[in-house]
């Protein structure tokens, strides 16, 4: 895979996720001022907003992580990693991105998993499958998982350039 097909998958989920996670800020900040505009206007509430409030948050969230994962900012804990050689840093960063890669994928299965468990049970106010909201989790899992893996390509192929001209050397 070249970098450049590997970055263009990284921007269509890129695209995805910051349209997902901006699509569910909208929602959930328009049933939260409908809640509040019929409580303190009407004198009534409904009870549907607060709950897609909340599963909207929840989607917000998880693909608000993608997204700050894809762009790069999510905190590094650069103070172990500096105290490394530079020479064993590439080998460090590919090590850390396939553990990455591992936890996304058990994050991804076990995430699928749940979602089929909770597919019957319906939500209290809106009466949608909870699987709906719980598909979030494999959701943007997997949009991080891609992502990660493009990276890890990309990683490991710099180790590889950097070791051949090592041995050149």
């Amino acid at each position: 895979m070249t970098k450049k097909f590997g970055e263009k998958i990284q921007q269509v989920l890129l695209y995805i996720a910051w349209s997902l996670a901006g699509t569910f800020l909208i929602i959930m900040t328009f049933s939260v001022f409908l809640q509040v505009f019929t409580r303190y206007i009407f004198h009534f509430s409904y009870s549907w907003p607060e709950e897609l409030a909340r599963f909207s948050f929840i989607w917000t969230s998880l693909t608000g992580a993608s997204v700050a994962l894809e762009s790069k900012k999510l905190h590094d804990i650069d103070l172990v990693f500096n105290r490394f050689p530079k020479t064993m840093r590439h080998y460090i960063s590919v090590f850390s991105h396939l553990l990455v890669c591992a936890l996304l994928t058990v994050l991804v299965l076990y995430g699928f998993k749940l979602t089929v468990l909770v597919h019957p049970q319906m939500s209290p106010a809106m009466e949608i499958r909870m699987s709906y909201v719980y598909f979030a989790v494999p959701f943007a899992s997997g949009l991080m998982l891609a992502s990660y893996i493009c990276e890890t390509i990309y990683r490991i192929s710099e180790l590889m350039v950097s070791t051949t001209k090592r041995k050149t050397v």
